[in-house]
């Protein structure tokens, strides 16, 4: 069947569509404007109708954040293909143009030809995939934000109480516990040494070792931090907060660790890798047959080299491109990192680039590379042994 090609260019409130046809070289439906909302998509989908009659309609989107999903859902349960297709791909091609113009009306038009030379290399996005992909960035941002906030926690105690992240884990369930009613080391050293053991002891469940509280609250006597009333306030703000996304930040992990495309995943055979890495690997490659070498997937992950090439001249060294998906690049540094870490192959090679003279990053960059190999093959192989070399 003869493929259309419908470009979408997509936006908040209103979205423009355009049809090419590659058989005439034709847009045959040009920039139709239509709202965000059900009105409007019965409107595309009536225009996409009439011509999927007879040839099939493929639709693509740009991947500018959320705005795109809806529609995508809506036409995904209508049986029509969609695809994503990098913003920065389709200005490239935009730019062939000798004309300097941009506008919606260009924009759908960029896409629908982009489109029809690309479609069989893009994001076939599917219902499963997406989920997996909110979840994993939800907790990749609950995560951020966490490590944030444990930052401005260590900045508060600097002032008031500096000796305390010498002395004890000052994330631990006892420490925060005290800490939420008692901020400042001016409050610690008025308060009984076995009023707060109790404490340490409840929030702990009896685990922690109540010595550690005697060495925190000699600390408070000779501090040199001084009292601060609102500064006390914005620890114990500041502690209730990491508490609550600590909180979220479990409840999605469980999420990943139960979702289907990672209990099934073949990734369970490297040594290493742990379901929320697992997690985050899935969502971003969606699927391994988009990619044809595992170049293609290294690339995706934007693990490889800027080229650096005039005439005869070619550049002996470059950085990483940090091209593709931020998710997968940062899931494969992260697991190769974690791997390192303990005896086997992966330790082994990162140490050898070392030994070359490499710095720890770049280090781990090889070693995220190395990664990607082993997951191309293993993703092709599932039914397959695998022996990580």
């Amino acid at each position: 069947m003869t493929r259309l090609f419908c470009g979408i260019d997509v936006a908040k409130y209103e979205h423009v569509a355009s049809i090419y046809d590659p058989s005439t070289g034709e847009i045959i439906l040009d920039s139709l404007h239509f709202d965000n909302n059900d009105k409007g998509f019965k409107s595309l989908l009536s225009h996409l109708s009439k011509l999927n009659k007879s040839k099939e309609v493929v639709v693509g989107f740009e991947s500018t954040g959320h705005y795109h999903q809806t529609l995508f859902n809506y036409l995904t349960t209508s049986k029509y293909k969609c695809y994503l297709i990098n913003p920065y791909m389709t200005n490239k091609f935009r730019s062939i143009s000798l004309r300097d113009a941009k506008n919606d009306n260009i924009d759908s038009r960029a896409i629908a030809h982009f489109l029809s030379f690309e479609y069989s290399n893009l994001v076939n996005e599917e219902f499963l995939s997406n989920e997996l992909k909110e979840l994993s960035l939800q907790r990749k941002f609950l995560m951020t934000d966490s490590s944030k906030m444990k930052i401005k926690l260590k900045s508060y105690l600097d002032r008031v109480f500096p000796e305390l992240e010498t002395s004890v884990d000052i994330h631990c369930k006892a420490i925060r516990a005290i800490l939420k009613k008692y901020p400042t080391a001016l409050d610690i050293s008025n308060v009984r040494i076995d009023h707060l053991k109790k404490i340490a002891k409840e929030a702990s469940k009896g685990k922690y070792s109540l010595p550690k509280i005697e060495i925190v609250k000699e600390a408070a006597k000779s501090s040199i931090g001084f009292y601060s009333k609102a500064i006390g306030l914005n620890i114990i703000q500041c502690i209730e907060t990491l508490q609550i996304k600590e909180k979220q930040i479990d409840i999605i992990e469980k999420s990943i660790i139960s979702h289907p495309l990672v209990i099934e995943s073949p990734l369970h055979k490297v040594k290493g890798f742990n379901s929320i890495e697992i997690g985050y690997i899935m969502s971003a490659i969606i699927s391994i047959d988009r990619f044809s070498s595992v170049k293609k997937l290294i690339a995706y992950a934007g693990l490889d080299p800027k080229i650096r090439q005039s005439g005869t001249w070619q550049a002996g060294t470059t950085k990483m491109s940090k091209r593709g998906s931020k998710l997968l690049r940062y899931a494969l540094i992260w697991s190769a990192h974690n791997m390192t870490r303990f005896d086997g192959p992966m330790k082994r090679y990162y140490e050898t680039k070392i030994s070359q003279g490499k710095s720890h990053y770049n280090a781990l960059g090889h070693c995220a590379a190395k990664l990607c190999r082993w997951i191309y093959w293993i993703l092709n192989n599932p039914d397959k042994d695998f022996i990580a070399k």
